[in-house]
């Protein structure tokens, strides 16, 4: 019989985690709690989430942290695992930063019963879901780079061969690990993803190989590591290169001869799973610096797969885009439109980032223009159209240098000319939207809007303010 998902609630108002887990509990989930955030990772690190089919619901203020701050702990600990932000403070800068430091979306309190188990549906995958599918629809793109991928793949998962993936942070290396399990015999045994730079190195053997009761101070009880969690799946280690040569010499022992020892243990064990690993340094360099032994590294590189970036991916760019605004408006991705300007921006921006970036800059931009909020009537519009403006703030290219077709400021002749024209710049790059015009230049709507009436912006000059994207809330009255 199936386990049911698990649901951590860390929140210091005892009604609220009360509230939480009867409603909860009653939806057919395994729910604990926590007060403080100390009190959640101590939890999180005696009594585990599974990888998979679990979330976290994190009040904003706490009484020793933030859940902003807490989130990117968490997420080292658990990066499969959402982490939905709760406040009863939401602003679209608390959202902004919230999903910037990991977190899965947002909450306002008090909480909205639908809107929470609706999230949940949404975040937490039915086990009917076919991992295969999900990862297939981010690994997809007309690009060459992505055909020898999925080519690559395919034959991958043929294969019992140890892998290591290549690639930068954000391309989804992970996906593509996830992808040749999931296409593999191994299908319906575990997949077990590990983020080893996640963990400290006196632990890293701990949780490879498991380890005795009493094999060291805090080892109370004897723990099962990944090696024999796995089973006959899959085991993904995110990073090799930060694990320590002892680790690495005493893993490669594990690759050679297919068993291995608990920490403190003298039970040889079997081991049956499959190994990928994977780096987002070049492997070679790695073992040029020492911190790969390159015995190890042959032994993994049996297959290698390097997963392309996303600047290298050409219009699949434009593709991933329209799916991510999709999702994040709840819209079929036929009813994305991005206008050519945009689609300029998106094709020459470097995305270092990659896709982990790009779809963290689509949900910044949902929350920006919540296009709920923008219709006025509380009514989603069947439509979204993502303009020039509306995507040259969040990539900071107001910032850093202007797009490639609109010229620099030129010098101005008094002070006053030269704050003017920046606040019409402001104004146009943000599509007329006067709170991203004020956070672009580092002021409150109400200054903003008191400028714009001491230099007459939009009145006798057709400052696009007036006809763009309207604002998702009024102008302040005056004084």
């Amino acid at each position: 019989m199936s386990s049911r998902p698990h649901i951590l609630v860390v929140d210091d108002h005892a009604n609220t985690r009360l509230y939480l887990k009867t409603l909860l509990s009653h939806e057919g989930y395994q729910v604990r709690d926590a007060a403080t955030g100390h009190d959640a990772i101590e939890s999180l690190k005696a009594h585990p989430l599974p990888p998979r089919r679990s979330l976290i619901l994190l009040d904003l203020k706490l009484p020793d942290t933030t859940g902003n701050a807490l989130v990117p702990p968490l997420r080292a600990l658990y990066p499969q695992v959402p982490v939905v932000i709760m406040t009863a403070h939401a602003s679209v800068e608390t959202a902004v930063e919230a999903i910037r430091n990991g977190a899965s979306n947002y909450l306002e309190k008090p909480i909205d019963e639908k809107k929470l188990l609706s999230l949940i549906v949404d975040l937490i995958p039915p086990e009917d879901l076919s991992d295969a599918a999900e990862s297939g629809r981010l690994l997809t793109g007309d690009s060459p780079p992505m055909k020898l991928l999925l080519d690559r793949i395919k034959k991958a998962s043929s294969h019992s061969i140890p892998i290591l993936i290549t690639g930068e942070s954000g391309t989804g290396k992970e996906l593509v690990a996830r992808s040749i399990h999931n296409l593999s015999p191994r299908r319906e045994e575990p997949f077990i993803a590990v983020n080893t730079g996640a963990i400290s190195k006196e632990l890293v053997n701990s949780e490879l190989f498991g380890h005795e009761k009493g094999s060291f101070t805090s080892a109370q009880s004897r723990k099962d590591g990944w090696l024999l969690t796995a089973g006959k799946g899959t085991l993904f280690l995110d990073e090799i290169g930060t694990m320590d040569l002892v680790t690495q010499i005493s893993l490669l022992r594990v690759i050679e001869n297919r068993t291995f020892y608990r920490v403190g243990g003298t039970e040889e064990l079997a081991f049956h799973a499959r190994i990928i690993g994977a780096t987002n340094i070049d492997p070679q360099r790695l073992v040029e610096q020492g911190r790969l032994r390159e015995d190890l590294y042959y032994r993994l590189n049996v297959f290698p797969i390097d997963v392309p970036p996303l600047r290298e991916r050409g219009r699949d760019v434009i593709l991933l885009a329209k799916r991510f605004l999709g999702e994040a408006f709840e819209l079929p991705e036929a009813s994305i439109h991005i206008s050519p300007g945009a689609e300029e921006i998106l094709l020459s921006y470097p995305w270092p980032g990659n896709v982990r970036e790009l779809r963290n800059r689509m949900i910044e931009i949902s929350v920006t223009y919540d296009i709920a909020e923008r219709s006025g009537s509380g009514v989603k519009p069947k439509l979204f159209e993502l303009e020039r403006g509306m995507i040259a703030p969040v990539l900071s290219l107001t910032k850093d240098r202007p797009p490639d077709d609109v010229p620099p400021l030129p010098p101005p002749r008094t002070l006053k000319e030269g704050e003017r024209e920046q606040i019409k710049r402001a104004i146009r790059d943000s599509a007329g939207n006067k709170s991203l015009a004020a956070r672009i230049l580092g002021i409150s709507r109400k200054s903003l809007y008191a400028k714009m009436r001491e230099y007459r912006i939009g009145e006798e000059d057709g400052s696009p303010s007036d006809h763009r994207t309207p604002d998702p809330t009024p102008p302040p009255p005056e004084n």
